[in-house]
């Protein structure tokens, strides 16, 4: 296991700005995650820490020591790729036993770290297969397990899963998670898909441009985002977001809209420029309620359903989220009532007022 330790790192591609400056503590035999947008560097972070990259400024430490100008090969660190990296012309056991063997590794050793690796794994049967007579998650677990065999210090993944079906992903998810929870190694995970990370998580480092917005547990994350930012790139469907002005003991939406908000102290209603509030925390009833809603579409998933809505007065539709047994279709109309006490304002600056 290791801890390691992000100070200033900045990464440059010509003019362009990559990495700005991050400042990141990384606990030893924890599960971290990696997510942004794309462009947003966490596979470049990532990259950085493993030596695949240079970095133009600060210093990457790992377990107390300075590897920033370390080789790959000397940061006792495993790349899971999104792509494999299988050796086409190699079984199975060649291709997991492929690092331990190069390093000078004895036959007999080479061998029984495979063994363990693919029992653990469960891929004893298909060790003299070669990658095309593979499934992509039988794929993967190979390449997983060419990590294993070293037993490095940390894990690094990056989108390992992008690859595979949803089904399949949500096993291999749950098997990486089982893997962690069995070995107790730092585990790095980049992904651009915020379900893997709130699910598998201990803490999220939510990336945007180059610069951490975030880092907190995945419940905090969702539930006391500290920006604008963040609350609405985690979660889905995305939080609804309505420009908002302040007035005395409420909120004047888009302009048109006065939603009383007294709970909150009336400086910082002042300082409102916008209004958040998730689609779960909009309550449905066809008695009555707050806003008059229109229905324009609705998505069924079984065990609930998304509807997204046009109210009067506001310029843009609302998403919705339900589990109620009655359905409306396009062109129905039912209330509105927010939970005003789950909802969130952001000052002009973006970030979070309440």
């Amino acid at each position: 296991m290791a801890k390691i330790s992000l100070n200033k790192v900045e990464k440059t591609f010509g003019s362009i700005d990559v990495i700005k400056g991050i400042d990141l503590e990384i606990k030893d035999g924890e599960f971290l995650v990696f997510v942004g947008p794309s462009g947003c560097g966490k596979s470049t972070l990532l990259r950085l820490i493993c030596g695949l990259e240079e970095v133009t400024k600060g210093e990457i430490i790992v377990d107390e020591q300075n590897v920033t100008d370390l080789p790959p090969s000397e940061r006792q660190l495993a790349m899971v790729f999104q792509s494999y990296a299988l050796y086409p012309h190699m079984t199975v056991r060649k291709n997991i036993g492929f690092g331990l063997r190069i390093a000078g590794f004895d036959k007999k050793t080479v061998e029984k770290k495979v063994l363990e690796a693919a029992k653990m794994l469960e891929i004893e049967d298909l060790l003299e297969r070669r990658p095309r007579d593979l499934s992509g998650g039988q794929r993967q677990r190979v390449a997983i397990g060419r990590a294993i065999v070293r037993s490095p210090k940390a894990f690094l993944f990056d989108e390992p899963l992008s690859n595979l079906d949803a089904a399949l992903r949500v096993q291999m998810r749950k098997e990486i998670i089982n893997l962690h929870e069995s070995i107790k190694t730092t585990m790095i995970y980049v992904t651009h898909d915020q379900v893997e990370a709130m699910t598998m998580a201990d803490r999220i480092v939510v990336l945007k441009d180059g610069e951490i917005m975030q880092v907190d547990g995945p419940t905090d994350l969702y539930r006391n985002p500290k920006n604008v930012f963040v609350a609405s790139f985690i979660g889905s469907p995305t939080m609804n977001l309505i420009p908002t002005a302040g007035a005395d003991n409420s909120l004047l939406l888009n302009n048109a809209i006065s939603l009383p908000y007294g709970h909150l102290q009336q400086e910082k209603i002042q300082q409102a420029a916008t209004f958040g509030i998730r689609p779960e925390h909009l309550d449905i009833s066809s008695k009555g309620g707050i806003w008059e809603a229109k229905v324009l579409m609705l998505e069924e998933h079984g065990s609930e359903e998304f509807y997204q809505v046009e109210i009067e007065g506001l310029s843009q539709p609302l998403e919705v989220r339900s589990n109620s047994s009655k359905i409306y279709r396009k062109g129905d109309t039912f209330w509105l009532s927010p939970q005003v006490e789950q909802s969130f304002i952001f000052d002009a600056e973006g970030n979070t007022i309440s």
